[in-house]
């Protein structure tokens, strides 16, 4: 094996950080949903079955939706918080993510 194969392999294998993972759902949030003030991760877990993929639960802060569809004025702006969970493969990209209704209980 060759080195230049050999650091390849190396590369593929390794695992992302916890850290990582957060910057990678955090990024993809941002980006894919309209609106984003603030996206706080709530958890993070390791998927084993997923060969080093991640699950995240996430609060996204969005403005409020009602109150921008009927024009109101506020003195603050309204933010809603709407939860998500989002998984990654072991490259750290998005495999799925969905909304949920309420934060669930871990």
């Amino acid at each position: 094996m060759t080195t230049e194969t050999a650091d390849h392999v190396s590369h593929s294998a390794r695992r992302f950080t916890l850290v990582e993972a957060q910057v990678a759902v955090r990024a993809f949030l941002q980006e894919a949903l309209p609106d984003v003030h603030r996206v706080d991760i709530t958890k993070v877990t390791p998927i084993e079955f997923n060969e080093g993929g991640w699950e995240a639960d996430a609060v996204v802060w969005q403005p409020n939706a009602t109150i921008q569809a009927l024009g109101l004025s506020t003195q603050r702006l309204v933010l809603d918080q709407n939860f998500y969970v989002v998984r990654l493969d072991s490259r750290l990209n998005v495999m799925a993510y969905e909304s949920k209704e309420t934060e669930r209980s871990s």
